[in-house]
């Protein structure tokens, strides 16, 4: 076969498979009908996925997966790249791929096992951080699709893998009325890495902009019941401390300073405290023509702030970007109506719905949750990529709160190593 030269995508790509087929040889080339033959959507240099190069149906079924997150830009090259799958124009214009050679106890034959029949499996793996994970998408010999599989490979996506599958099992006691979400078709572990198999979730319709999801954000908040508590008393600041707190006195202690801070201006207000999604945003749900479809829920947890998914919808992508410090201020500013909606739902006072000193307290604990999750996965082993992320988020924060000096600015980039490094 012949070879082609790696990029770091097509590593990553191939270092995956080669966990998933252990003792298996793995080689990069042109597809052949030998071993078992994957293609590389869309070529060898910027890699997004391995599909079977055996199956159009499966090849075309795994490159389309709409989201609410879809434009025209990201949806109309899915499509094509979907529609020359589902042809013989796939392999004339996509001829590259894996082949594997047959290994023992691989995750294909996992999957026989406990699905009771051969699968296909279609693969993509996301950027580099500390929670990724391989995605299979698992497909019937026919083409016909079965659903998709998560796989931890290290003790974060383990935990996150296996926490998933509690989610899923405990919404699923009491279904919901506002979204639908995954069912578990299976969990259970493969050489020692966790496996959950689930249901796909493919919408009746093209995505389009629509309406933010309030009654599904609502109705997650009061998964497991809504209290209202002062910050200062609450669980969620007990956790909050307990992830913080080692980093004082390190390089990201500015955090720990801005919980202190936060804590002195609203640590008497009562809010209240519901259940999160932990990554409600547009990329993890599609629209249909009832309610919407969510998924990605190994974040799930209870006794956050309510509210505090409406604002990660509505502002974590312009907060992503890094440096831009008016972008941030605005997101954030134009979560309020959204917040005020939520919160109605919230058991609270309609007075308190809208007032101001809520508001900020609710986005500023969203805040401190999400960078010190992100803070604390910098520091775990492949967290590197996420670090300069928590950081920004830390310098988000001070603005938030107001800290000014002369060390301590979100316009500055000659910052102080004590506070910014």
């Amino acid at each position: 076969m012949n070879t082609v030269r790696q990029s770091q995508q097509l590593e990553d790509l191939v270092s995956t498979v080669e966990s998933l087929y252990p003792g298996a040889s793995v080689k990069a080339g042109l597809v052949s009908s030998r071993d078992i033959p994957f293609r590389l959507v869309p070529g060898p240099r910027r890699p997004r996925m391995l599909v079977p190069a055996g199956s159009t149906l499966a090849a075309s079924n795994a490159v389309e997966r709409p989201s609410a997150n879809d434009n025209v830009w990201r949806s109309a090259p899915r499509r094509v790249l979907s529609g020359l799958l589902s042809t013989r124009l796939g392999s004339a214009t996509m001829p590259f791929g894996l082949s594997v050679s047959p290994g023992t106890d691989s995750i294909s034959d996992y999957l026989r096992e406990v699905l009771g029949e051969a699968v296909l499996i279609s693969l993509t793996v996301g950027s580099a951080r500390a929670n990724r994970k391989p995605i299979l998408n698992v497909h019937r010999l026919n083409g016909t699709e079965i659903g998709f599989a998560k796989i931890g490979l290290n003790t974060l996506t383990n935990q996150l893998v296996d926490h998933e599958r509690t989610v899923l099992q405990l919404l699923a006691a009491s279904p919901p009325t506002a979204f639908s979400l995954p069912r578990v078709l299976h969990h259970g572990l493969w050489r020692e890495h966790e496996v959950l198999v689930m249901s796909s979730l493919r919408p009746d319709r093209r995505q389009t902009k629509r309406q933010v999801p309030l009654a599904a954000a609502a109705q997650i908040a009061a998964t497991a019941g809504v209290h209202i508590v002062s910050i200062g008393s609450s669980p969620w600041l007990k956790r909050l401390s307990a992830v913080i707190d080692p980093f004082r006195g390190t390089e990201d202690g500015l955090l720990a300073e801005m919980l202190d801070r936060f804590l002195e201006l609203y640590g008497e207000i009562e809010l209240p405290f519901g259940s999160w999604h932990g990554d409600f945003g547009a990329w993890n749900l599609a629209h249909t023509s009832t309610v919407p479809m969510i998924w990605d829920w190994e974040r799930f947890s209870a006794d956050i702030p309510v509210g505090s998914d409406i604002v990660h919808y509505l502002s974590h992508q312009a907060l992503r970007q890094r440096g831009d410090a008016a972008a941030a201020r605005e997101a954030l500013k134009r979560t309020s109506p959204a917040l005020s909606a939520v919160l109605r739902h919230g058991s609270v006072t309609p007075q308190s719905t809208t007032d101001p000193l809520i508001l900020r307290a609710v986005k500023v604990g969203y805040l401190l949750t999400i960078a010190a999750r992100f803070t604390a996965d910098s520091h775990t082993e492949h967290g590197q990529p996420v670090k300069a992320l928590a950081r920004w988020h830390h310098r988000v924060i001070a603005d938030q709160l107001q800290v000014r000096d002369s060390t301590v600015s979100i316009e500055s980039t000659d910052r102080k190593k004590s506070l910014w490094r």
